[in-house]
């Protein structure tokens, strides 16, 4: 028996933060280069009191509501964030008590960035081949609007909120996921990071010091930083060899794929991989212009999008690749099963 996705919604808050806001924050002929290199014109943010587990529970009230998935079928609940309700406890055991699942479900959270989807379905698969549980509900989510500062231009255009939850379960044997490639490079986690969302560096007066960069940035250590340089050449390192990974364990070839689902970093980002590999740019779906970069949420986006916009269909084959924060990347080949279901929702908030 293969492991599958059945179902998958998203939703993203109603709030936006378009291309003509920042163009009055940071200047149009800014802006307007800007939009060029990443592709993303607006993005959805959520206000203050809004978390990354509110859009995740709104994508999997869909699925038992629209979709008709019974709650009280699901065995496992992971949830992937790095923006969680608390430290203490998991943000999963409060979406088990907010979504009504059984008490014998198992729920943990899973605290990832960028490659958080691929992982938590890697996870996933593996408890329900080892026959631990039958079916797992799969949720990312992450609000980086909430954790970067206002007037930060090297990330500001680029990130938004959302929230996801998939359906991971049996299916036939020909389909589903075939192979899993994962990586780590702890040595880049200065290049993207959040200097005082832990126990390592404590808040003080020093670190709310706002200081701004040569770029013109301005930030502080209480917010997230991210050196753009150092990821793009990261992604133009690990991309290729972790698909190059992932179709070898499968015995596949890049030929053989039909569809690639990048992680939306950006529309440079996901170029200039296209062009690495050598892969015709029709056979990579993106979702990334109205939405911005969701952190690890972005890959089940596109998958949801392909599947609503009739790219994605019974039987091909696809590749999905996700990297970033960690530094830590993870890729995944599978057959594309019959009936997936898709939704994607606005939040209002």
């Amino acid at each position: 028996m293969g492991v599958r996705i059945t179902n998958i919604a998203y939703a993203v808050p109603s709030r936006r933060l378009t291309h003509d806001d920042l163009a009055r924050r940071f200047g149009k002929e800014q802006m307007d280069k800007t939009v060029l290199s990443t592709g993303i014109r607006e993005r959805r943010v959520v206000p203050d009191g809004v978390c990354a587990s509110d859009l995740a529970a709104h994508a999997a009230d869909a699925l038992f509501s629209t979709q008709g998935v019974d709650a009280q079928t699901i065995d496992l609940l992971l949830f992937a964030t790095q923006t969680p309700d608390y430290l203490l406890p998991s943000t999963s055991c409060i979406l088990q008590e907010r979504l009504h699942l059984r008490k014998t479900t198992a729920a943990f959270d899973i605290n990832l960035g960028c490659s958080q989807y691929v992982y938590s379905l890697a996870v996933a698969t593996a408890m329900i081949e080892a026959n631990m549980v039958e079916k797992a509900l799969v949720m990312t989510g992450d609000t980086v609007s909430r954790i970067i500062h206002p007037l930060d231009r090297s990330v500001i255009p680029l990130f938004g909120d959302a929230g996801t939850a998939t359906i991971v379960s049996r299916g036939a044997k020909n389909e589903g996921f075939i192979s899993f490639d994962f990586g780590t490079d702890g040595a880049g986690a200065g290049s993207l990071i959040w200097p005082t969302s832990g126990l390592r560096l404590q808040r003080s007066e020093q670190t709310a010091e706002e200081r701004t960069d040569k770029s013109g940035s301005t930030r502080r250590q209480d917010d997230m930083f991210m050196d753009g340089t150092a990821i793009f050449m990261f992604t133009m390192r690990v991309i290729p060899e972790t698909i190059g990974r992932v179709l070898s364990k499968a015995n596949a070839s890049l030929d053989d794929v039909d569809l690639f689902i990048f992680h939306q970093a950006s529309k440079f980002i996901v170029d200039n991989a296209i062009r690495k590999l050598k892969i015709p740019a029709e056979k990579v779906h993106m979702k990334m212009e109205d939405f911005g970069n969701s952190g690890g949420s972005t890959v089940a986006i596109c998958l949801a999008d392909a599947i609503a916009k009739g790219r994605l269909k019974p039987g091909m084959k696809v590749v999905m690749s996700a990297f970033g924060v960690g530094l830590s990347w993870a890729s995944t080949f599978c057959v594309w099963s019959a009936d997936t279901s898709a939704t994607a929702l606005d939040f209002e908030c």
